[in-house]
């Protein structure tokens, strides 16, 4: 695929790719744990379901957005959302819907060989974006209760954060203040829930290899947090369909989906001893 050169005005997000990888193996294996985030983080993290109807994309539509994504055509993919805004969809329809489906057409095209690690990397640079400029139009809700202040991120060292990243949007509707930025590594990690006061840490682990280190890591996080009685959920796709797994590493709770997810979190935050 030839990749659009434009302005640096906005309208084509393009990384300094002279310095990726070359190694093809290193490549299937960071696209390979790509999808497989993708399909966890929508299909059981997903966010809050609304009760307005999903009104899905036709296979032409869904291509063609693709195509501006694997591009790193901001601009195009940025003026198709808004259209759809224009005729009604909500910010969490499009979120639930189109960015949704993109990424995971994204990781189709890399199993059907139509895109490379460049095109995967620009798509994501697009969809991040995107979520982010559509961040605000999802919040409704404010903070009313003090334990509602949550640690999001992938748990250290794993590189996949776009689910996780629309989950805390939906975290935000309902009116969390949520922080993604965990600081560097386990370390950076441990100093950030030790500086400031967090009701809630909620990790994703995508490769069921690296479980073998949540134990650790949750009880780590305990020894150094600031709040003594702070809540940790754990989920993502090594997790799927082993909740048990949560409980046996020391975690409050784990969830199928984002929905289920918040209403845990209310829940282990009302019953919190508050000390911010």
């Amino acid at each position: 695929m030839t990749l659009p050169s434009r302005s640096s005005s906005g309208t084509v997000l393009r990384p300094a790719l002279r310095h990726l990888p070359r190694d093809s193996a290193f490549v299937q294996r960071r696209i390979g744990q790509f999808q497989q985030h993708l399909a966890a983080a929508f299909d059981r993290c997903a966010p809050p379901r609304s009760a307005e109807p999903r009104l899905a994309l036709d296979r032409a539509e869904l291509e063609r957005l693709t195509s501006f994504a694997a591009a790193g055509d901001h601009l195009s993919l940025s003026a198709a959302v808004n259209q759809k805004r224009r005729l009604g969809q909500s910010h969490q329809q499009i979120c639930l819907v189109v960015l949704t489906a993109v990424a995971r057409r994204l990781g189709e095209w890399w199993d059907e060989d139509r895109c490379g690690f460049v095109e995967v990397t620009l798509g994501m640079l697009v969809l991040h974006q995107l979520l982010r400029e559509l961040g605000p139009g999802l919040r409704r809700g404010r903070i009313d209760h003090p334990g509602r202040i949550a640690l999001m991120l992938p748990l250290p060292g794993d590189q996949h954060s776009f689910g996780i990243a629309m989950v805390a949007e939906f975290f935000r509707a309902a009116g969390w203040q949520v922080s993604q930025d965990g600081g560097r590594g386990l370390r950076g990690l441990l100093r950030r829930v030790g500086e400031k006061w967090f009701g809630l840490v909620a990790l994703s682990c995508s490769v069921k290899a690296r479980l073998a280190e949540l134990p650790q890591t949750i009880a780590a996080i305990r020894a150094h947090a600031l709040n003594p009685h702070i809540a940790i959920m754990v989920g993502g796709p090594a997790l799927a369909g082993n909740p048990a797994l949560a409980a046996s590493c020391g975690a409050d709770a784990t969830a199928t989906d984002a929905a289920e997810a918040l209403q845990r979190a209310e829940r282990l935050v009302a019953l919190m001893p508050l000390e911010p």
